[in-house]
């Protein structure tokens, strides 16, 4: 029987929401059968398929960054970029789909699963399977790196680690190679275009030099030297013209001062010579050498030419009122008076002398006014050939830089050929595993049982929140809200109890037949898809 003052202490811990441990352990009693059962199929599932699961082996290789073997300041290698970006770059291209598809034909992997799967689906396996890591060093830059593969066989993995090592130094090889000879033909190619222009240039500017030789700057001196010759030149044909006029003027003088004589043949008498005769001879002398000296422009020549001018008009005017009626002509007895032939030979190689000078000062003259237009010239010629001659010293410099740096690219193309660069060195090859890499069958066993566990509980807790039946007087009392007097238990005969069990012992039997055949299956289907 139940008092009330036990009613009242359940009803308020009801009311609270507490819920007693002894009502979970009841429940779990009742509910024990969903709980074992799923567990136990989970675990057997699980233990099956982990223990049928063909195992994975996992074989890997290091390939060890070896670097440059000659100093980086003797020779510069062409190949650019981290050892990083360029083991991505290699991976993409090794791991490519046309790559791994003629390794699998040539090795013959995957001969059961090419069956039934795709050539994409045998790649995607297959790339899968290949793992590259990078070594840690302890710094920036990577010292090596290891490259992984994982297969059902042992020695396939070794072979098939080993192959892609192979394949990745082989690439990094041809890369660099490659890279190298790109570069040498890319300046190569860009040397011989500057090469012609260099030279249609400098045709160009031969071409200007060599018509117009006497405009180049380097002709300056020259003009200076010719000019100061021709000067000196023609300074010393002026001083020749001087000496022959005042040497003319001179014998003239003589000539005047000689004594008249008379031309028998025309039978006139000579006559003395004028009185005023040897003043005109002292102002000829003197008019020579004021011309000779001043030129004849200078004041005093003007001044004594008139003179003499006066002088010579007076004394013909004394001539005529002295002689009237001449038997001859002034002119003839002039003539015939001042006849000399010694004095007329020195006169007349003054004269062709002065005349041969005159032409020889309009000649000089000539060059010296040549010469001077070319140094006139010279400024202009030097600003307009500077923009060309600047645009060849650019085009020389820029061939300079470019045949530097072939020179220096053909040593880094002989730098890998010779394999003296960077390269990648196999350093631990890949050996056959002696334990397979998976699958874990411990931690996949510990995984089924847990989740079969919680399963289990979760299975229960559902099939205790959708099961109505009171059970006991607690229920009934939290339901009713009124204390309850007495409650019957449950009475079980042996018959149904031995039911019950065979239920139980065909239950059990089922999950576990039933737990194998999907472990088994998981099995298959996980070997054949990995």
């Amino acid at each position: 029987m139940v008092t009330e003052k036990q009613t009242s202490d359940e009803l308020s811990l009801e009311g609270s929401g507490v819920l007693q441990f002894r009502e979970y352990l009841e429940a779990a009693k009742r509910r024990k059968w969903a709980i074992i059962l799923p567990v136990l199929g989970i675990f057997i599932a699980t233990l099956v398929a982990a223990y049928r699961l063909p195992n994975l082996y996992r074989a890997e290789t290091v390939i060890l960054v070896d670097p440059q073997q000659v100093p980086s300041s003797y020779v510069n290698s062409t190949v650019v970029g981290s050892i990083s970006d360029r083991l991505s770059t290699i991976q993409e291209q090794v791991l490519s789909p046309s790559r791994l598809q003629k390794l699998v034909e040539t090795t013959s992997l995957y001969a059961q699963a090419r069956e039934h799967s795709s050539k994409e689906e045998i790649i995607k396996r297959m790339q899968n399977s290949i793992s590259v890591d990078l070594a840690n060093t302890g710094g920036s830059r990577v010292g090596a790196f290891r490259i992984a593969y994982t297969s059902p066989k042992a020695d396939e993995a070794a072979r098939m680690a080993n192959a892609l090592a192979s394949m990745f130094i082989e690439e990094n090889l041809r890369a660099r190679e490659a890279q190298s000879e790109g570069t040498a033909e890319f300046l190569d190619s860009e040397l011989q275009g500057t090469k012609e222009e260099l030279e249609k240039k400098e045709k160009e500017v031969q071409e200007i030099k060599t018509r117009n030789v006497m405009d180049l700057p380097d002709s300056k001196q020259y003009h200076l030297e010719v000019l100061g010759n021709l000067r000196a030149q023609l300074q010393a044909s002026q001083d020749r013209v001087n000496r022959a006029q005042q040497e003319k003027l001179y014998t003239q003088s003589l000539m005047m001062a000689a004594h008249p004589t008379v031309n028998l043949d025309s039978g006139s008498q000579g006559t003395g010579a004028s009185p005023r005769q040897s003043e005109i001879q002292k102002l000829e002398t003197r008019l020579a050498e004021l011309q000779a000296r001043y030129g004849p422009d200078h004041p005093d020549v003007r001044r004594t030419r008139k003179d003499l001018a006066d002088l010579k008009k007076k004394d013909a005017a004394d001539e005529s009122k002295a002689r009237p009626q001449p038997q001859v002509s002034a002119e003839t007895l002039t003539a015939d008076a001042r006849k000399n032939p010694v004095l007329e030979s020195q006169l007349s190689k003054l004269s062709q002398e002065i005349e041969d000078q005159t032409k020889l000062q309009a000649q000089l003259q000539q060059q010296i006014d040549f010469h001077a237009s070319k140094l006139e010239q010279i400024p202009v010629f030097e600003q307009r050939i500077a923009g060309l001659m600047r645009d060849y010293d650019t085009l020389r410099a820029h061939y300079t830089s470019l045949l530097d740096k072939k020179l220096s690219a053909q040593m880094a193309n002989a730098l890998e050929s010779h394999q003296k660069a960077e390269r990648f060195v196999i350093l631990d090859s890949a050996l056959p595993p002696s334990k397979p890499f998976s699958p874990n069958r411990q931690l996949i066993c510990l995984a089924g049982l847990f989740g079969g566990f919680l399963g289990g509980i979760g299975l229960a807790v559902l099939l205790e929140m959708s099961d109505e039946t009171v059970r006991s007087e607690t229920e009934a009392t939290r339901i009713t809200g009124k204390p309850v007097l007495a409650g019957i238990p449950q009475l079980i005969s042996a018959q149904e109890k031995r039911r019950k069990q065979l239920h139980a012992a065909g239950a059990v039997l089922g999950t576990m037949l039933g737990s194998a055949a999907l472990g088994l299956m998981i099995a298959k289907i996980t070997s054949v898809f990995s």
